[in-house]
């Protein structure tokens, strides 16, 4: 695509900077406009919430990320932020068995919502035709229903203006009013679907450094449906600390106060709560519960404006316990680099909603297919087959570290979902269906050190 005038980007996080890299390389002049006052360095920020809790990045997010910003992984590492082989340093707790702890070659490193968005936001700032405006809400476009010219803005320092743009990109998240500035322009309202259940949130920082410490780099207790309603997620941050998120779901949300945090912490099956003991916190609790997957289906419209683009979780949001989020806007960005690399003409954005469209489909469909196991009155067919079949799936992975692999190949998006229908998946997986369940002896010294008193 040939340089053309100037991109707006409207958000600043991890989907508006990945898209603003993009753009930098097919665009004279890119503007980022953000609502938040964008701190220094790795903080939180108003306008992320979920900062506060565990992030994942999957390994094909990863790799995308390091290909637009050579060096990010190094950075990071040096920052202080620990990695290794997924299957080697991630304790998984199935409700009935342990992850095997074998190298998978599937690679992970444990890191902060913030230190990553500021990492990333360096880089895009020293791109010499980006510039970040901070202060600024956007709270329309300008144009028709044929052609998006720019947005409406408030704020210092664009007061009550209309910014001029040959591109838009939407990427303000889950809380986008993109859908009301669609109608305003003449378009129908998109339709959305939503698959909530109903999880909540509630996460402390403590200090991890020293024996003390746990021998992993993350662990998690898996919620499932429709009977395992607790879980958690825990990771080793810079700075030798440990971040712990413990879920809940169907409503039963973990609580606010320390000491409720703790009891529940107590009620999981794993040996947390008594780490826990050994550790210092460094903050207090942090709920959240804005947790529901919500699809926006831009692609349907009978028409979209040219020149308007829209992505990250301003037009699918998952469940961020499934920790697939970033490394889809990842991949979003992605397929905008490669269709910019030809020439953009009309129906150009209109092609990009309906790409983007197949390529959350099966992450979609990966993030929903348990959730749908929580919804009221009764979970449909699908997430009860779901029910049926993990179990199985869980105790093949257990056994056989191949099936583990191919599991995480699938769920980091590296190989294509396929890789769980070859036979060195499938034959152990229907070998465990057909025979009588045991009850699975729990050893939790295989991740954690030592079997709890």
């Amino acid at each position: 695509m040939t340089a053309c005038d100037k991109a707006v980007v409207v958000g600043a996080g991890i989907a508006g900077l990945l898209a603003a890299r993009v753009l930098a390389d097919a665009f004279t002049e890119v503007e980022v406009l953000e609502q938040d006052t964008l701190p220094d360095g790795p903080a939180q920020r108003p306008g992320v919430p979920q900062g506060h809790h565990v992030h994942g990045l999957t390994a094909r997010g990863a790799e995308v990320m390091e290909s637009l910003f050579p060096g990010l992984r190094a950075e990071l590492t040096a920052a202080g932020a620990p990695g290794g082989d997924f299957g080697q340093i991630v304790a998984f707790r199935f409700p009935g068995c342990w992850s095997p702890r074998a190298r998978t070659g599937i690679p992970l490193q444990t890191f902060s919502r913030p230190l990553l968005e500021a990492r990333l936001r360096k880089r895009v700032t020293a791109l010499g035709n980006v510039r970040i405006r901070q202060g600024v809400r956007v709270t329309g476009l300008t144009g028709s229903t044929l052609r998006a010219t720019g947005v409406r803005t408030l704020g210092t320092p664009l007061p009550d203006k209309a910014v001029a743009a040959d591109l838009v990109v939407v990427a303000n998240g889950r809380t986008s009013h993109l859908p009301e500035w669609l109608t305003e322009l003449g378009l129908p309202q998109p339709q959305r679907t939503v698959i909530d259940a109903r999880v909540g949130y509630a996460s402390r920082l403590y200090t991890a450094a020293g024996a003390d410490g746990p021998p992993w780099a993350a662990a998690m207790e898996l919620l499932q449906a429709p009977h395992v309603r607790r879980g958690f997620m825990a990771t080793r941050i810079e700075g030798d600390r440990l971040l712990v998120t413990l879920q809940g779901a169907a409503g039963d949300h973990p609580p606010h106060e320390p000491d409720g945090f703790t009891a529940f912490a107590h009620s999981l099956r794993t040996p947390l709560a008594e780490l826990l003991t050994r550790l210092s916190p460094l903050t207090s609790v942090r709920p959240y519960r804005h947790c529901a997957n919500q699809r926006t289906h831009y692609h349907r419209l009978p028409h979209w404006p040219d020149g308007l683009l829209a992505l990250g979780d301003a037009v699918c949001a998952f469940n961020p316990l499934y920790g697939q989020g970033m490394g889809i806007a990842a991949m979003e960005a992605d397929l905008l680099r490669t269709m910019l690399t030809r020439p953009a003409g009309p129906g150009f954005a209109h092609a990009y909603q309906r790409r983007l469209a197949r390529l959350t489909r099966r992450p979609w469909l990966m993030s929903t297919v348990q959730d749908r196991g929580w919804q009221q009155p009764r979970p449909d067919r699908t997430a009860r087959l779901t029910a049926a079949v993990l179990p199985p799936v869980q105790r093949a992975m257990a056994a056989e570290p191949e099936v583990f692999r191919r599991f995480l190949e699938a769920m980091h998006m590296t190989r294509g979902s396929t890789v769980l229908l070859h036979p060195r998946a499938l034959v152990p997986v229907l070998a465990a269906a057909v025979r009588p369940a045991r009850s699975t002896p729990d050893h939790p010294h295989l991740w954690w050190g030592h079997t709890p008193s």
